[in-house]
């Protein structure tokens, strides 16, 4: 994130001259974003997720809702996957002489659905602001073999699995390579993504 602000501020000059030309940007009906997630929101991993995601947006005016700067609004929808492996920690289970190696393994499916705010600052900078709601479907796995066995019992498995409904928060930039793609990165709760934006 340092970088991208640092890459706003660069520009900083440009971007006064465009972010006061309302519709100065290009227009689309609908914005399809393929993505690479690390997720930090999740059960019982202290580590983070990582998977793929798509997210889709749809401009909901070309520009606005402040019709004296270059900015639009639309909404977003999309899916996202992480997975987690081997960062769990149940060791408050164990008796203090036992040893307990653990195996665990979990996904977790996110729906976010946004309201997506952007400003043009430049030709090839856009940043946006992200409030909205998620579905999250978290499952998970785990093994455990104890050393020394308590009662004979060395080996025990379980799964589960929990649905959360969360508020989420993204701040990001967009970077354009052309009127029709860009590079699109976002930081914020409950994970970070860095992916490319296509408008069609």
């Amino acid at each position: 994130m340092p970088l991208l602000l640092a890459a706003v501020w660069l520009c900083s000059s440009s971007a006064q001259a465009q972010i006061k030309r309302p519709g100065a940007h290009p227009r689309y009906s609908f914005e399809i974003e393929p993505h690479a997630v690390l997720l930090w929101e999740h059960e019982v991993w202290d580590d983070a997720g990582f998977g793929p995601g798509v997210r889709f947006n749809i401009p909901l005016m070309h520009n606005g809702p402040i019709d004296r700067i270059n900015n639009n609004m639309a909404i977003g929808f999309g899916l996202d996957w992480a997975h987690f492996g081997d960062d769990c920690d149940y060791g408050g289970w164990r008796l203090p002489d036992q040893f307990a190696d653990f195996d665990c393994s979990g996904d977790t499916f996110m729906a976010p659905v946004t309201l997506q705010w952007n400003f043009f600052l430049t030709p090839r900078i856009w940043v946006f602001g992200e409030p909205g709601l998620a579905i999250a479907h978290t499952r998970w796995e785990a093994s455990y073999r104890y050393s020394p066995c308590p009662a004979g019992r060395c080996d025990v498995e379980f799964d589960d699995d929990k649905t959360n409904v969360w508020f989420v928060f993204w701040g990001g930039a967009r970077f354009l390579l052309s009127d029709s793609v860009s590079f699109t990165a976002r930081v914020g709760t409950p994970y970070l993504s860095l992916g490319a934006s296509f408008l069609l």
